[in-house]
């Protein structure tokens, strides 16, 4: 199963499985402690959704944005994305909406926001995945989007 290939909003889903110390392009060395990360984003090019998901899930492409600089590290596994097809820009509104959450907790500023004014589009989720897909769609279901998952095996 994979996402289609529509515009719309994600956040992936991710594991880092040991403490690392990854270099993140203009953001230079930034040590993660292990656990589950989000990441939020939009997918507008050719291929929408899928292309854009099944990137991140990726260990063979060329680094390009700051989440990639983690997605090709060996000790980063992906776990999910819940994702919306949608034509609206809400990458923003869902990145603010984890802000407040009680589960996710802000991590390296302005990682995959360097052009939008929010302060991260990194989270890590302190709860497990389940607790963590649940907290996902009840973000995308409060902004009015139809929220959808996708599990990595």
């Amino acid at each position: 199963m994979s996402a289609p290939p529509l515009p719309g909003v994600y956040t992936f889903v991710f594991e880092i499985l040991e403490k690392r110390r990854i270099s993140v392009g203009s953001l230079l060395y930034i040590d993660f402690d292990e656990g589950l990360y989000v990441y939020v984003g939009s997918a507008r090019g050719p291929g929408g959704l899928r292309k854009r998901i099944a990137r991140h899930a990726s260990k063979q492409k060329r680094v390009r944005w700051h989440i990639d600089y983690l997605t090709v590290d060996p000790h980063v596994v992906p776990r999910a994305a819940v994702y919306a097809v949608t034509e609206d820009d809400l990458e923003e509104e869902i990145a603010r909406a984890l802000m407040e959450s009680r589960i996710m907790v802000p991590t390296v500023k302005g990682f995959g926001c360097s052009d939008k004014k929010s302060f991260t589009h990194l989270f890590k989720c302190i709860e497990s995945l389940e607790k963590c897909i649940d907290e996902l769609r009840h973000v995308f279901t409060r902004i009015g989007l139809k929220p959808c998952v996708l599990f990595f095996s």
